[in-house]
């Protein structure tokens, strides 16, 4: 009977955390994956310059998220951290990387971001106004920049000549999440391909790869690199984190 009651209890608290992760979405076990939120309970928070990239056991994973200006210092693409605005670079791009609050991702394609019953076109210049004001008054977060795939589908090209890195890409599939990284240089469309073949998920943004290559891993045996930063560290702008809940 006590075995029972366990379970039990160890099911509520499973099924109260704020991701509502569903066991049967919980079958990823590819080595390829640096987090999935089916591994640990864990939510995402948005850091900007100044950073601090000292070892934090309460961090699982800690990755670049947003591209840096190359000519000048600054996060490229629309950020904000709550009230904080971060840049107002508005790009092009048609990804967008959300988190809400509560550190829950979200990720939308630009021009139909649908949140709080309101659909937003975030190429709309005075749509963008609204948003950004309502989202940083509720205190969202919110980086800029490809999306791979978009309701299941590829959403980007094969361009000849393309040059190739190792990939990290932050991925939504049903209610689980996570950081996926390619094993071997690759394009943006072949890493997008990949992940599609592997996980088949819902929809993924690139991680910002580059000269601005910041990756780090917490394991067992203390902190580990999974990036290599290829410019100076206070040159870094920006990271996704990736934090255990039970220590916030």
């Amino acid at each position: 009977m006590s075995r029972l009651i366990s379970t039990f209890i160890t099911c509520l608290f499973i099924f109260s955390v704020p991701t509502l992760i569903r066991a049967q979405d919980c079958e990823i076990t590819l080595e390829n994956i640096l987090f999935n939120s089916c591994d640990k309970q864990a939510v995402i928070a948005l850091e900007f310059h100044p950073l601090e990239l000292s070892y934090d056991t309460n961090n699982l994973l800690s990755v670049t998220g947003a591209y840096s200006s190359g000519d000048r210092f600054g996060v490229e693409g629309l950020a904000f951290d709550g009230a904080r605005l971060v840049s107002n670079r508005f790009q092009r791009w048609d990804g967008v990387f959300l988190v809400s609050p509560k550190g829950i991702p979200y990720i939308f394609s630009a021009n139909n971001i649908k949140l709080w019953d309101k659909n937003f076109d975030l190429t709309i210049k005075n749509e963008r106004v609204k948003f950004v004001k309502l989202a940083q008054s509720k205190g969202w977060s919110m980086i800029q920049s490809h999306l791979l795939i978009l309701d299941g589908n590829l959403d980007l090209y094969d361009v000849d000549n393309a040059r190739r890195f190792i990939r990290r890409m932050f991925f939504i599939k049903k209610s689980v999440w996570g950081v996926y990284q390619t094993k071997t240089a690759s394009t943006l469309y072949e890493a997008a391909t990949e992940i599609k073949s592997m996980l088949d998920p819902d929809m993924v943004i690139n991680l910002d790869m580059g000269a601005y290559n910041y990756c780090q891993v917490s394991t067992e045996l203390g902190p580990k690199a999974c990036g290599e930063l290829l410019t100076k560290s206070e040159n870094l702008t920006n990271l996704i984190t990736i934090q255990l809940i039970e220590k916030n």
